[in-house]
């Protein structure tokens, strides 16, 4: 049978690391059926690339476009990026397992995008929430960890305790369901609440349901600054203890930690000559824009805005918010150390409708122009804007994320979300040039213009690495049989249009939400979804399922 598709005279990166060679590569029936001398195969139509670079689609593992998949099924700002396949369900944060008692809790978590009419909340089950996504099609493939945060709000809210026996025997359950259901492990978010509420037991416990199914623990560990160290061996220790892999997620040191990277590395490195199976992810952005409240103490961040604003409009209240949070004594996530270590000069405020001239100025500059002092300035704005007060918290050494890049066992993520330049996703735009240029980006910067990393090996990191890591063992590759998620780019032309503009070049309407040049064709599932830097409207995308023969289930039995 005549193929689909021929990529002809490619430079073909087969995903392993090897260096590329030159080939025609054919494509039937949504998986590569050949990889020939260049110029040897005929298909259906055929694609003269002309020496342009051909390399699986990128697998993300770290994303959190759990929802807003639902609104913008294309998925254009990741698509067009090269990424095929998407993991979602981290940082403990998923959307389902639902308790109808703990909804508009599951809403808080969520945001402002949890009431958008795409999102039904019509599902309960993990295996509910997977049929939703099927129906209506994809653009890509998406595979989902179960997160502990969602357990934890379906059995017992944002309760601030331990779970009962009774309790932990329900988030089992749930667990068990969402693993039979095809989650690809448990993940977890220790600076967010409800997370940031369970002890170390109560996650070896849960990955040791993980465990039974084959799954893996990723988790946004419980310090990322000043007790780094500690949270990466905590993370350690709960896959040791419950006998399961481990994925530290984003595991770049933030502003107010006492090491480099080398020193997490070493402890992934120590429990790897062990025998332990850890590995990392890392995104190569050296700011986050979340929600002013996200730098408030844990058990305050997702209450209503009018009661933080009553709570921060209290003197006593407020100065007592400002302790806990220059204790630190639950350690908050990353961003929240420039508030600790008083570094006002490092966040920028990115919108607050409320605040009339703020935009582009940092805390530090609001401050001195409102005469107060910078803590107060911080609060007032969340007084003034509730939950939409928005800043750019510039927290990452970007040194860090070079010795990162270059580890054997650390593999690239974008920590984004699927986004659009139009509609509800860009109402307001958010900052998030992770979401649009983050593996073109790495292409451009630490490949072509300021080596970190070979190309194949930045290749390797973004498709066969995280591939393997989650048992997509047919996809990340370039071998016959396996599935044809392809990108086709030009590395000299590879160009992120999203990247951070200086504090003062705010408001611009659309940024950053700009697509990356370079990209010329995206394959998925064997169909073609991106054609000359254009999205065909194709949605070919599959939900994956945890294989319940998975080679590593087995193993375990």
């Amino acid at each position: 049978m005549k193929p689909d598709f021929v990529l002809s005279r490619c430079r073909i990166i087969d995903g392993c690391g090897n260096p590329w060679f030159w080939g025609d590569l054919a494509i039937l029936d949504g998986r590569i059926v050949d990889v020939a001398l260049p110029g040897t195969l005929q298909g259906e139509r055929l694609l003269d690339v002309d020496g342009r670079f051909v390399a699986p689609g990128f697998v993300d593992v770290h994303t959190h476009s759990d929802l807003s998949i639902l609104i913008n099924r294309q998925a254009e700002s990741v698509v067009r990026q090269g990424v095929t396949t998407e993991v979602i369900g981290n940082c403990g944060i998923s959307p389902a397992p639902v308790a109808d008692a703990y909804l508009p809790e599951m809403h808080a978590q969520w945001g402002r995008i949890s009431h958008q009419p795409e999102i039904t909340w019509q599902w309960r089950s993990f295996a509910g929430y997977l049929d939703a996504l099927e129906q209506g099609g994809l653009a890509i493939n998406i595979a989902s960890l179960a997160g502990h945060g969602a357990l934890r709000i379906a059995v017992m809210g944002l309760a601030e305790r331990e779970p009962t026996p009774a309790e932990m025997g329900q988030m089992e359950a749930l667990l068990e369901e969402a693993m039979a259901a095809g989650a690809f492990g448990l993940s977890t978010g220790l600076v967010y609440p409800p997370g940031c509420f369970a002890h170390t037991a109560e996650i070896v416990h849960l990955c040791r349901v993980a465990a039974r199914h084959g799954g893996l623990y990723a988790s946004h560990i419980r310090g990322e600054r000043e007790t780094i160290l500690e949270a990466v061996g905590e993370a350690i220790q709960i896959g040791r203890e419950a006998g399961l892999p481990v994925q530290i997620s984003h595991n770049a040191p933030k502003y107010g930690a006492p090491c480099d990277a080398r020193a997490n590395l070493q402890l992934v490195d120590e429990a790897r000559a062990r025998g332990q199976d850890v590995t990392v992810d890392n995104d190569v952005h050296t700011d986050l824009g979340p929600a002013l409240t996200g730098g408030l103490p844990q058990a305050l961040q997702e209450r209503p805005a009018a009661e933080i604003a009553a709570l921060l409009s209290d003197p006593d209240a407020r100065r007592k918010i400002r302790e806990e949070i220059e204790l630190d004594l639950k350690p908050a996530f990353g961003p929240a150390g420039l508030l600790k270590h008083g570094q006002w000069q490092r966040i920028t405020v990115l919108h607050a409708p409320g605040s009339e001239g703020v935009v582009g100025q940092t805390i530090a500059e609001i401050a001195a122009s409102r005469g107060r002092e910078p803590f107060d300035t911080y609060f007032d704005l969340i007084v003034e804007n509730g939950h939409e007060a928005e800043g750019i918290f510039h927290y990452i050494d970007e040194r860090d994320i070079r010795l990162l890049l270059q580890h054997p066992a650390v593999m690239i993520c974008s920590d984004g979300q699927v986004l659009a330049p139009y509609g509800f996703l860009n109402d307001p735009p958010p900052y998030a040039p992770c979401s649009y240029g983050e593996f073109p980006g790495v292409l451009e910067r630490y490949v072509r213009d300021e080596p970190v990393l070979r190309l194949e090996e930045a290749i390797r990191k973004m498709t066969s690495f995280p591939a393997q890591r989650f048992g997509l063992l047919d996809r990340g590759l370039l071998r016959p049989g396996a599935r044809a998620d392809i990108v086709v780019f030009d590395l000299e032309r590879v160009r992120d249009r999203a990247t951070a503009l200086p504090p003062h070049s705010y408001p611009l309407p659309n940024y950053p939400h700009r697509y990356p040049e370079g990209i010329d064709y995206v394959f998925v599932n064997g169909v073609l979804v991106v054609e000359g830097e254009q999205h065909t409207g194709a949605l070919p995308g599959h939900v994956l399922r945890h294989p319940a023969g998975n080679p590593r289930a087995r193993a375990l039995e």
